[in-house]
């Protein structure tokens, strides 16, 4: 009984959910070339980027849709765009919601209309400083077993205990 209480949540709950297509995608990487250095682009989106290019400083993306909801996330190194970078699909101006650190900005962009479409990302040149690539101390996998052994072990004994308290 106590089983089939534990699975009506699993078979009522994804009745309310909501649908999840239009915000699915694929993800995909473009290579660029920006001030002499290759640099990838990463995507995932629910429309099909066709390619990408740099025209004149700018990023552009040539962009086939078949939805008239379009969502897509990017992740862009910081040396091709500046901080101040705009956003244009078609010649209009959008205003994606934009996060970043000092290797990447991370784009969550939505647009509508199914079609054709170009998406331009303009902004001032970055200063092209070389990338710094950190090596990360390794982990001890010590002070990570350790504390699992020990909580398995209070968890053995405390059922071992239990099994030989009589019961009354």
């Amino acid at each position: 009984m106590k089983f089939l209480l534990l699975l009506i949540p699993l078979l009522v709950l994804p009745a309310y959910a909501d649908p999840l297509s239009d915000k699915t995608g694929f993800k995909a990487g473009y290579d660029v070339v920006f001030d002499g250095r290759t640099y990838t682009i990463e995507t995932i989106s629910n429309f099909d980027i066709k390619k990408v290019s740099v025209e004149g400083g700018n990023l552009v993306f040539e962009i086939s849709s078949s939805l008239q909801n379009n969502f897509g996330e990017m992740q862009i190194p910081q040396n091709v765009t500046s901080n101040n970078a705009k956003f244009f699909v078609d010649d209009t101006e959008i205003f994606p919601k934009v996060l970043q650190n000092d290797k990447i900005q991370f784009v969550t962009l939505e647009f509508a209309g199914n079609g054709t479409h170009t998406l331009t990302i303009v902004g001032e040149a970055a200063q092209s400083a070389p990338i710094e690539e950190s090596i990360d101390e390794p982990v001890d996998y010590l002070m990570i077993i350790a504390p699992a052994i020990i909580i398995g072990a209070v968890a053995a004994i405390t059922l071992v205990l239990k099994k030989k308290k009589p019961t009354r």
